[in-house]
């Protein structure tokens, strides 16, 4: 997959005319996302064209209600999780001021026609485009039809809690039950970060851990978990905390650190994705540094064993 950037709506994206494209966040990635990614890739694929996903550098709502949402999935992550999907352009749109005002007739015709040449938009059924949200499907239609353009509609995913969405995912997370989200999501629910520089207290402890700046990714509530990594195309096995870590004082930053098992090779500014497979147990205050040092002797092993059946 190659991705481009879309920069103020005037690059070329480099792919031969006649591309199939569909639009929008993808939050998570989640089941009812890889439906409609899976059906542009067949169209695509059957027009012998370019199958290609728009979508946002950041968030709509930072720029339409001044919010830094937390998303399941950052820029980064997403782009990650599409690639297998077969998808073949990914193009980042910026949106800011500029790209708000625009019309709905304004932005389609820049982005699908001028930019894409596109000859067909797979789409789901909430899609809205343009200057306060006024392109709507019918619009869509319509305007695919005045240019020569074939549409399609997605249906949702829906599971006993009605259709599958970014919001029911992320209240999930919240809520601590990955179960639930692992299901609406279709994989593994995967923290996804760049190992940053701590003050490297694990390691102080016996314990070396990689500090995950997570950029802006929802977390699951504070406590310790059991995890899954690759790292180098090997899988580690592994614990997490995310807390403020109370042992240290009670003005603690919250951390989100990773102990992989049996691994001591340098991960600094390197992207690392994290499967979170179980919670162990919940954020504890400890009287002294070796009461926490076994503590966390005993999380390993009960991650080990968590972990040892695949």
């Amino acid at each position: 997959m190659r991705t481009v950037s879309l920069d103020a709506l005037t690059d070329d994206v480099g792919v031969a005319p006649g591309a199939v494209c569909t639009l929008g966040v993808f939050d998570g990635v989640h089941r009812g996302h890889r439906r409609l990614l899976e059906r542009l890739v067949r169209t695509a694929r059957e027009r012998d064209a370019a199958a290609v996903v728009l979508t946002f550098a950041v968030h709509p709502v930072v720029v339409v209600r001044n919010l830094t949402p937390r998303l399941i999935t950052s820029l980064p992550h997403r782009l990650r999780l599409f690639e297998p999907l077969g998808v073949d352009v990914c193009a980042v749109l910026p949106f800011d001021d500029a790209v708000r005002a625009l019309s709905a007739e304004a932005f389609a015709r820049t982005v699908f026609v001028d930019r894409l040449s596109a000859s067909g938009l797979v789409l789901g059924p909430d899609t809205r485009i343009g200057r306060d949200r006024q392109g709507d499907l019918d619009f869509l239609g319509r305007f695919c039809r005045t240019h020569g353009m074939t549409i399609e509609v997605v249906d949702p995913v829906e599971d006993d809690g009605g259709p599958v969405s970014s919001t029911r995912i992320r209240a999930a997370i919240t809520d601590g039950d990955l179960e639930r989200a692992s299901r609406m999501l279709g994989r593994p629910f995967t923290l996804f970060g760049t190992v940053v520089r701590g003050d490297e207290r694990g390691r102080k402890l016996g314990f070396r851990t990689a500090n995950l700046d997570l950029h802006h990714e929802i977390r699951p509530p504070a406590g310790v978990y059991a995890i899954r990594a690759r790292v180098d195309g090997a899988r580690r096995d592994g614990v997490l905390n995310i807390g403020i870590r109370p042992t240290f004082g009670p003005d603690g930053d919250l951390t989100v650190e990773a102990h992989l098992f049996d691994y001591d090779g340098d991960l600094y500014g390197r992207e690392l994705e994290v499967e979170v497979v179980d919670r162990l147990r919940e954020e504890m205050r400890f009287d002294s540094r070796e009461e926490l040092a076994r503590q966390i002797e005993r999380d390993c092993r009960a991650a080990r064993q968590r972990l040892a059946g695949g």
